[in-house]
């Protein structure tokens, strides 16, 4: 019989990243704009032509820079006059075919995917060795809301890619702790701050975590790990530059925090009150963002969680949210490692370590109150991925599992390809036939269901619509028919196409909605489309 060459797992891995990429491609013609694209974007638009960063400046540039260039070369420009409303108008609808605009508007987002999940490979790699490797690339690159949330034009998918850049990094200086290392894991924490300021927080509980743990189970370690620790002051400096870079090394004054003075803990704003407002302050913006941030988190958003509304949130929000939102094959493959995994004496560290870095991620959210979305701890599956590629190898171990682990992969597999191209608003069978009932917002409704509607009401040559939907979607430009705004509390006739976020919001809060009827067709998976004699 003739031999077959081996193919690498490395070439495998490539390929199924590769398959990720252009699954997401597939999506960026498909969805409307969501609520935040155009401001990322029109942001990137801005510094690009003016040099200026005004728009939200709680989110980092590198991103939106990233994001803008392809649109940049291509003609696209940012028009500065008018209303916050208007310049970002401009982006999607001032510049020709809207989805062309889409599409150029989102390619960049690939690129932050892509970085992710070489990352998560070599870091699967060093510990796992190829096949665990493999198993850890695939899991990722095939979990719906990874591939959803990553295909879009906001800091979620470049979050991702920090955290994996930062742990890879991390996991390389534990293995050899010397200077060298050390400098690249500074860098690395500066691209992940760079990529979202959550960073700030996930990227340093998640390697303390993975350092204990290794700290516990390497007597070696331990004996080196005092003396090691020591090439992380210059490590700091590292990351301080790269984050000053950054910004392009700008340099003004204690000024510029002046405004955000009420979003301080008080004993920060008594030692900025001593600081006197002339003294130098590099990467302001930078500050500015942080503030922004933390004036937000205080003052809190409205989220619903299981027919509730709130300001200050939930504790469990983002537990019962990774829930319903991860695929069963892959919850059932982390449960799984805590028997199998933790059974084998060489695994057992790994998992402990991959898996207690997720939590820990969770951990850390667990007090916000920006509880808007699975996607604000969308870090969480780069650990997590591993971890259950550590439970994969753990199990193939087992002769009497193996068939189990393959099938989870193939279950795992089924649930990604049945969710497209509705990745980002994908949910387990958990969340039943109505996941709204749940959780609203991003998780399912965040206005990328337009286009849809505007077929469907093509294709059903509806005259005239009432329009009550997430998003900022320009309907005269997108070419409805006549449409106007009903309201939820006083009952309308005729076509009425009522988004999962407007319904759930408005209902509980104010009993809106209920002179609807029972039935509606569904368009999308964010949107109800009612007909009323």
């Amino acid at each position: 019989m003739p031999r077959f060459p081996r193919v690498r797992p490395a070439v495998i891995a490539a390929l199924l990243i590769a398959i990720g990429a252009i699954r997401m491609a597939t999506t960026w013609r498909v969805f409307s704009a969501t609520n935040d694209e155009a401001t990322h974007l029109g942001a990137g638009l801005e510094l690009l032509e003016f040099h200026r960063y005004t728009l939200q400046s709680e989110n980092p540039p590198l991103p939106r820079v990233i994001y803008a260039a392809a649109p940049w070369f291509g003609g696209m420009r940012f028009d500065p006059h008018g209303t916050f409303t208007d310049q970002i108008h401009s982006v999607f609808y001032g510049h020709g075919d809207y989805r062309a605009n889409l599409f150029r508007g989102r390619a960049g987002t690939a690129v932050f995917f892509i970085i992710a999940a070489i990352a998560i490979f070599f870091a699967a790699r060093d510990t796992l060795g190829e096949s665990g490797a493999l198993a850890a690339t695939f899991l990722f690159t095939m979990e719906p809301v990874v591939l959803g949330y990553s295909a879009l034009t906001t800091h979620d998918g470049p979050a991702v890619a920090g955290l994996a850049v930062a742990l890879l990094a991390f996991t390389r200086w534990l293995r050899n702790p010397d200077l060298k290392h050390a400098l690249i894991f500074g860098a690395a924490f500066g691209f992940s701050i760079h990529c979202k300021f959550t960073s700030i927080l996930y990227v340093p509980v998640t390697c303390i975590v993975i350092a204990v743990v290794r700290l516990l189970r390497d007597p070696g370690f331990r004996k080196r790990f005092a003396r090691a620790l020591g090439t992380m002051i210059p490590a700091a400096f590292v990351t301080l530059f790269v984050v000053w870079a950054g910004y392009a090394f700008t340099v003004h004054t204690f000024a510029e925090l002046q405004p955000w003075m009420d979003s301080y803990p008080p004993r920060l704003q008594h030692f900025l009150a001593h600081v006197s407002p002339s003294t130098p302050l590099p990467a302001p913006a930078f500050f500015v963002g942080i503030s922004a941030i933390r004036k937000i988190d205080k003052e809190g958003m409205e989220s619903f969680l299981c027919g509730r509304t709130s300001t200050a949130g939930w504790w469990w929000y983002f537990p019962f949210a990774i829930a319903l939102k991860s695929t069963v094959a892959s919850l059932l493959l982390f449960v799984s490692g805590l028997w199998f995994a933790l059974r084998d004496r060489e695994l057992r560290g790994i998992f402990a370590e991959w898996s207690l870095a997720a939590l820990a991620i969770v951990a850390v959210a667990l007090p916000t109150t920006l509880d808007l979305g699975v996607r604000y701890i969308l870090p969480f599956y780069v650990p997590f991925a591993i971890a259950c590629a550590t439970a994969v190898v753990a199990m193939l171990r087992v002769r009497a599992m193996r068939f189990a682990a393959a099938g989870l992969l193939v279950f795992h597999l089924a649930a990604s390809a049945f969710a497209h191209p509705d990745y980002f608003p994908y949910f387990n069978a958990f969340a039943g036939r109505d996941p709204s009932r749940y959780l609203v917002d991003s998780n399912v409704d965040w206005g990328q269901d337009i286009l849809r509607l505007r077929s469907v009401i093509r294709r059903e040559h509806i005259p005239s619509i009432r329009l009550s939907l997430m998003g900022p979607a320009d309907y005269a430009a997108l070419g409805f028919p006549p449409f106007s705004y009903p309201s939820p509390w006083v009952p309308s006739h005729g076509w009425i196409a009522v988004s999962d976020h407007s319904y759930r919001m408005t209902n509980v809060q104010q009993g809106g909605w209920r002179w609807l009827p029972e039935n509606y067709r569904r368009v999308g998976k964010s949107i109800r489309l009612y007909y009323v004699p």
